[in-house]
């Protein structure tokens, strides 16, 4: 890891400014919300320049001198690409070595003539960023204007509501398309929690938690807990 005296100004990567002393990752210019173990993973695996980063060595390096088991980095590594949004595979899984950053990163040092970096103001409490993680659409959702009008009429009489079909026929599209229109209704936000990709079930709540931006800093996140902190939020969830 950089040492605080020795780090560049700013690493530029994509859409993306990283500023190690002041541990703030911009993207497109606004401060994201990154807890500190993930800013530090994201930070080793630039610094990697390319190399695949065993887990090993990622855990020792954000939990130095603990013994955590696996789930704590995987955890981290899905809040670090939740983070990212669209750009999320700039983190790569390289199955039973580690993981590794697959962007081009630029480092950029400390201006010549002292001057800094003009400074994006941190927020302070809550994100100034948009209310929602959802990724941008990568094409327009074409004949499914019934269903998009009949979503939002069936959340207003029923607090879940499941969209069944078989797979690889648009479902998640089509619920990211409605989540997306719903946006303004919701003052907490619109969030979505990727849960194809666990493996074990008990990591659905941790999940869900940094989904939504909750921090359960002490105890087991259990669904009770993270039900319980999101009780008295406005807010829609799509679990994808």
């Amino acid at each position: 890891m950089y040492a605080v005296s020795e780090a560049p100004e700013f690493i530029v990567f994509g859409r993306f400014r990283l500023f190690p002393r002041r541990r703030e990752l911009l993207p497109d210019g606004v401060p994201v919300k990154l807890g500190g173990r993930a800013f530090d993973i994201l930070t080793a695996l630039i610094e990697a320049r390319g190399a695949v980063v065993s887990k090993d060595e990622l855990m020792a390096i954000v939990w130095p001198d603990r013994v955590v088991e696996e789930n704590n980095l995987q955890w981290q590594i899905s809040s670090l690409r939740a983070a990212l949004g669209p750009d999320r595979d700039l983190i790569r899984t390289a199955s039973g070595r580690g993981y590794q950053f697959a962007g081009e990163a630029h480092l950029v040092p400390e201006s010549r003539n002292g001057e800094a970096e003009p400074s994006v103001p941190s927020p302070a409490g809550e994100s100034t960023g948009p209310r929602t993680n959802l990724p941008m659409p990568v094409s327009e959702l074409i004949g499914r204007d019934v269903e998009l009008d009949e979503i939002p009429d069936l959340l207003a009489a029923h607090r879940l509501v499941t969209l069944t079909g078989l797979g690889g026929i648009g479902k998640t599209q089509l619920a990211l398309a409605a989540a997306r229109r719903l946006s303004s209704q919701f003052p907490d936000g619109v969030w979505l929690a990727e849960l194809a990709a666990l493996t074990d079930p008990e990591l659905v709540p941790a999940t869900v938690a940094r989904a939504t931006g909750l921090e359960i800093v002490t105890g087991p996140i259990s669904a009770a807990r993270v039900a319980d902190a999101l009780d008295s939020k406005s807010i829609l969830l799509v679990l994808g």
